[in-house]
Parts: structure tokens; C-alpha cells; sequence
């Protein structure tokens, strides 16, 4: 049963690394961390050649990740940490994929990436 996820208020960023998100759990890919995150979103706007979206930075994504974590529509842990203490947090997605799909189609800017994580094999 498909939960229902309302994302009107996001921002583009926040679209595009949800989708990231989305696509790499969808994948099996995740905890990932903001690196990994910021691949995954490049390379679905780039397969989706959409110029609008241009680039992310890992800054920008790790921005975002915050946002979407404090909205509890992924979650951010810290589980493998480096010999100082300070590892990278990776994040999972909490809502369901399908519903995440289906609000990123209501965005005509992200759609076709929403359309492409819907066609994926699960």
C-alpha cells in the first residue's frame, strides 16, 4: 500500500536529491552518503538531459539532506565513523519509493526523473 508524500513546499534541490535518494534505495544502494547521493542526482539529470537542472554540489546536497531529514522523508546516520569519530553521515529514505515517484511527477522540472526511477526494476 502506497503512502501518500505532499512535497508542493520543496524546493527543486530538494526534488532532485530526493529523487537521488529515492533511486539509489529503489537500487538497494543505500545508506549512502552526500557524495554518493550527488552522483546519483547528476546522473539522472544528465540521462534525462534536462539543462534546467544543471549540477549539484556535494554542498548543496548535503544541505538539502538535512532539510529532507528534518521533514522525515529520509534518515540520516552516522554508523561507520572514521578513527577520529567524524564519519560521514549516510542516509536512507523513510517514505515509501512509489509515493516519492508519484509527487516528484507532479513537478514538470523532475518528472522525467521520476519517470525514469518508476521504470527501474525492483
Amino acid at each position: 500500500m502506497s503512502e501518500s508524500v505532499e512535497l508542493d513546499s520543496a524546493s527543486l534541490s530538494a526534488h532532485v536529491v530526493l529523487a537521488g535518494v529515492t533511486e539509489l534505495s529503489v537500487r538497494g544502494r543505500t545508506p549512502a552518503h552526500a557524495g554518493e547521493i550527488r552522483g546519483a542526482c547528476n546522473e539522472a539529470m544528465d540521462a534525462v538531459s534536462d539543462e534546467v537542472l544543471g549540477r549539484m554540489t556535494e554542498a548543496e546536497v548535503s544541505r538539502t539532506l538535512n532539510e529532507l531529514d528534518a521533514e522525515d522523508l529520509v534518515e540520516g546516520s552516522r554508523d561507520d565513523t572514521s578513527a577520529t569519530g567524524k564519519g560521514r553521515p549516510r542516509y536512507r529514505l523513510v517514505a515509501d519509493p512509489d509515493a516519492i515517484c508519484q509527487a516528484l511527477a507532479a513537478d514538470e522540472r523532475v518528472e522525467p526523473i521520476a519517470d525514469r526511477i518508476a521504470s527501474l526494476d525492483r
